[in-house]
């Protein structure tokens, strides 16, 4: 996670020197694409927390809707006994509470909210076991966008997510790691916190006068 916050802050450098006078239009058909590191709370597997990260790009439907579509893996350590990797792919709509004045105001808060499809793999090595698992989930949120220039932007995204259908845990007791498949949807989920470089690179499409 270190290494990708520092990559973030690195791509912030020739923004900041080169990209004062950076100019975008705020209009829907605008596509904007993006790097990230992800951090997971709260997950099922002994409390450990997940990190890694992944891509995205944005397009503007209106003013003040923006739509997401995102790949991401997440990497757990499981108190050095087994290791988890979630694989998420999916979108997200989001709301700008705010009007975003062409991009230009410097923070611009938002609501998230969205669906994914996700592979689940557990690898435990003491017993050379792989147990992997497909399913889908629903997540929702808020963020903020800080506008570096209408073109740049540094994000801050929260949402919790529900996993739909069946999903892998473990449990880890008296030094052994216990894989169980949880059928059916449950309110137990997980934290998502994602820090996000964005830049606005096209206009799709332009309104007819």
């Amino acid at each position: 996670m270190n290494r990708i916050l520092l990559g973030l802050s690195l791509w912030i450098i020739p923004f900041t020197l080169f990209s004062q006078k950076d100019t975008v239009s705020g209009k829907p058909g605008r596509i904007q694409m993006g790097i990230r590191g992800t951090t997971s709370l709260f997950s099922h597997d002994n409390g450990a927390p997940g990190f890694g990260g992944g891509g995205h790009f944005r397009i503007l439907v209106h003013e003040r809707i923006n739509t997401e579509w995102f790949a991401d893996v997440i990497f757990t350590d499981i108190s050095g006994l087994a290791n988890r990797q979630d694989y998420h792919i999916g979108w997200s709509v989001m709301f700008y509470i705010l009007k975003p004045k062409n991009f230009t105001r410097k923070f611009l808060p938002y609501v998230v909210a969205g669906h994914c499809f996700d592979w689940t793999n557990i690898y435990v090595p003491v017993r050379d076991e792989n147990r992997g698992r497909f399913s889908s989930a629903v997540q929702m949120g808020a963020g903020l966008h800080y506008n570096i220039t209408p073109r740049w932007d540094i994000s801050l995204t929260t949402q919790y997510m529900l996993h739909l259908g069946g999903e892998l845990h473990t449990h880890v007791e008296n030094g052994e790691v216990e894989v169980e498949e949880h059928e059916g949807t449950s309110w137990e989920g997980h934290m998502l916190v994602s820090l996000s470089i964005n830049y606005k690179i096209a206009q799709l499409w332009k309104r007819k006068k």
